[in-house]
């Protein structure tokens, strides 16, 4: 009896083993080329997708800024080859061609795509809040200029191509 339940429990430990799926090695970095978003004009930036596959850490270097950011995947966690929505909170600081400088800090949605071939797409929209910290370009000395900071609301954004590792 012992050496038929040993046979049997042989014999389907090799099914179940058979059945097991390889694990692929995930993507967890992302390198992209970026307009807008971190940046805050053009420039590179490097995503970081953390061990839980819902929230991504974001760092962006650009012509005239840079930034940090965080992504948070709620309705499910980050995949390739599938879209992937998200919320996120972006602050750039920029310092303008003509002059100026300003953080730009902005609430943001959006949605992204990592291909089978590691290819990556992202874009993003939302509510900015922008604090201009001097003044851009030459000031009009017939002119009184405004107390700075300045404090404006708008409409802020972001896409980028890359590819992960």
């Amino acid at each position: 009896m012992r050496i038929l339940f040993f046979v049997f429990s042989m014999a389907i430990s090799s099914f179940c083993l058979a059945q097991d799926i390889p694990n692929k090695k995930q993507v967890n970095n992302i390198f992209s080329i970026a307009a807008g978003g971190t940046p805050t004009t053009v420039g590179v930036t490097y995503e970081r997708i953390l061990n839980n596959r819902k929230t991504s850490l974001e760092i962006g270097i650009g012509l005239l800024g840079g930034g940090l950011g965080v992504n948070l995947y709620q309705f499910k966690p980050f995949n390739p080859e599938q879209i992937n929505s998200f919320l996120g909170v972006r602050s750039s600081f920029n310092i303008q061609g003509s002059g100026g400088s300003r953080f730009v800090n902005y609430l943001l949605i959006g949605v992204n795509y990592l291909s089978s071939k590691k290819l990556y797409l992202s874009i993003d929209i939302g509510p900015a809040f922008i604090v201009q910290l001097s003044h851009n370009g030459y000031p009009d000395p017939n002119k009184l200029l405004p107390d700075y900071p300045e404090y404006m609301l708008g409409v802020y954004g972001g896409i980028k191509f890359g590819f992960g590792f």
